[in-house]
């Protein structure tokens, strides 16, 4: 199916842009006090709430897996955490509606908190190197913050592009349906 390969190459495109804008302008430039956003969770999340479960388990798979890659990382953890954050998205994908922006940030923003819990758990728990309240306060809000404020210009994006998708799949099952009408009579 076009549709499914074309959705494939965007989402697969958009993976690595938001990763290396993650790792180099707003690691640095756009950096607020050591803090930057989780572009790659927010798109998964982004994802799984406009296209379904199954779309944001592969989008998490994959882009979690690159960053566990990339970052020398345990391979899986966080494309576990990324499925994970996709799957729960996209069972809201029913309730999706065009108009609602409230709802999707604040899902982003939950997946973002429980992320931050994760990895202060398994990271920083498991050695015994700092407090939960200094981390909660120090990183895990601010990135909260950060990714929402993001969140709302990149949902609006995302949205843009997936109208533009449904459109075109409609079209071409259109075209497919009227030359199939055509070449039965």
């Amino acid at each position: 199916n076009r549709g499914c390969m074309r959705r494939f190459i965007i989402s697969f495109i958009s993976i690595i842009i938001l990763y290396a804008l993650q790792c180099t302008l707003f690691a640095s430039a756009l950096s607020v006090a050591g803090i930057t956003p989780n572009l790659i969770l927010m798109f998964t999340c982004i994802v799984g709430y406009m296209r379904g479960r199954a779309s944001g388990i592969f989008t998490g798979f994959f882009s979690g897996l690159l960053v566990d890659i990339m970052a020398g990382k345990i391979i899986g953890f966080t494309a576990l955490l990324y499925m994970l954050a996709g799957f729960l998205n996209g069972i809201f994908h029913k309730e999706y509606v065009k108009e609602q922006l409230i709802f999707p940030i604040l899902l982003v923003l939950s997946c973002d908190f429980l992320y931050g819990i994760a990895v202060f758990v398994t990271g920083f728990l498991v050695r015994n190197k700092l407090s939960f309240g200094f981390y909660v306060v120090r990183i895990i809000f601010p990135e909260i913050i950060y990714t929402g404020v993001i969140t709302i210009f990149a949902y609006v994006f995302v949205y843009f592009i997936n109208r533009k998708l449904i459109l075109l799949e409609k079209k071409k099952e259109v075209h497919d349906a009227v030359k199939s009408n055509n070449s039965v009579s």
